[in-house]
């Protein structure tokens, strides 16, 4: 029987075994690829760590730190392990995984998920067409290119303004391919505005606001897209259809947390994040159940995702010495006016930490007021020179103002 299992052996999950590891457990990674970093391998270009380490690292870089601290730590680690099922017991969870020797029934007291997102596809953006080759999501282009050498093709369109499309595009265009057009449907870039500016504006790469991909044309291979202009409700606006010749299609469409295990096993899925409904030590409704990074919410930086992991490890260590901290009552946190998601979403435990809140504005303002709220009672409220969605905010929220609260609501005014 184990003391901890940690599902998942990117950034998050690297994070949390060694700081668990610290308070003296046994702790062991199961990673069903075979390397640690997740999605950090493929990452070559820099701006992680600004934040933890005060310095800019590429993704294997930051990924190496804490694989030292995973093999400082002594924690186990098994890579080509694939969790098939988790069923909850009386003394803990019991694991079928899939791995190198064979199925193999792994028992725990306690798990963490940090199985991060994936991206979205075609389908799920209901882009009309064939189904040739060429049509890829920017991960894999990113992949292909930075770890393999592979160009996608020469003549690319990326659909989707989103942090990971504009890197690639930056990619694509420094490995040489000149023909690039970018298109998304809101008036603005949905990533960053430093990689708005930094990857596509520094290069003078094409981009149409307010357009998207109606079909994808070709018999064997990608041969053209018909673009259309959208309106401020993303409705495809007629006669304004356009054919472009492109030789393949990358998808930019945003990230969604890969909580269908986490679901199967109990926990309580929110509609807005679509990850687990957590308290403030990311424990989820299924109690020694942990979820950490991308699972939780997707992050703009992985530093915040990885903030998740050191917080998650107190609530584990919480748990494994039966300190129950539980407040009879819990407070629900939910977004307000002008907000669209708000992680944790419960407040469960009686403490003297201030809880560090993320939530995402559902509007582009310029001098805003963020507000805690109570009913009509204000408990807290900051300024914001700028907010915007496709930034996530973070704000400290003091336990002393949830006496006797129910509800605290976030707004954005």
């Amino acid at each position: 029987m184990k003391d901890v299992v940690v599902i998942g052996g990117g950034p998050s999950g690297l994070a949390a075994a060694p700081e668990i590891g610290k308070k003296g457990y046994d702790v062991t990674i199961l990673e069903r690829n075979g390397e640690l970093g997740g999605l950090l391998q493929q990452c070559i270009h820099e701006g992680f760590g600004t934040l933890l380490f005060d310095k800019s690292l590429s993704g294997p870089e930051f990924a190496d730190i804490f694989i030292n601290r995973v093999h400082d730590t002594g924690v186990k680690v098994e890579l080509e392990t694939y969790v098939k099922s988790v069923e909850k017991r009386e003394d803990g969870f019991e694991m079928t995984a899939v791995t190198p020797k064979g199925v193999e029934i792994i028992k725990t007291r306690s798990l963490v998920y940090a199985i991060g997102c994936r991206e979205r596809n075609r389908f799920e953006i209901k882009i009309g067409g064939t189904r040739p080759a060429g049509v890829l999501t920017a991960g894999t282009v990113q992949r292909l290119v930075n770890l393999y050498g592979v160009l996608p093709g020469k003549n690319p369109i990326i659909v989707g303004g989103g942090d990971v499309g504009l890197i690639v595009a930056r990619h694509l265009y420094l490995e040489g391919v000149e023909s690039i057009l970018m298109v998304y449907p809101e008036e603005f870039f949905s990533g960053l505005p430093r990689n708005a500016q930094q990857c596509i504006l520094d290069f003078d790469i094409p981009y149409r606001p307010r357009t998207t991909v109606k079909r994808i044309l070709g018999d064997k291979k990608v041969e053209a897209v018909e673009l259309v202009k959208v309106d401020e409700n993303w409705d495809m606006i007629q006669g304004t259809e356009e054919i472009y010749r492109c030789d393949s299609v990358i998808l930019s469409v945003g990230l969604v947390p890969y909580s269908e295990k986490v679901e199967e096993l109990g926990a309580e899925i929110d509609c807005k994040t679509n990850g687990p409904v957590v308290d403030e030590f990311f424990e989820t409704t299924v109690e020694g159940v942990f979820s950490v990074g991308n699972l939780v919410q997707i992050f703009d930086y992985v530093d915040d995702a990885v903030q998740t992991s050191f917080v998650a490890a107190q609530g584990v260590d919480k748990y494994l010495k039966g300190f129950s901290s539980k407040r009879d009552k819990p407070v629900k946190l939910k977004p307000g006016k002008n907000v669209g998601t708000v992680t944790p979403q419960v407040i469960a435990h009686d403490a003297d930490d201030d809880i560090k809140i993320f939530f995402r504005p559902g509007i582009e303002k310029e001098g805003a007021r963020i507000e805690l709220t109570s009913g009509k009672e204000v408990l807290k409220h900051q300024k914001k020179r700028y907010v915007r969605p496709s930034t996530l905010e973070e704000m400290e929220l003091p336990r002393d103002i949830l006496s006797k609260k129910k509800e605290v609501m976030v707004d954005v005014r």
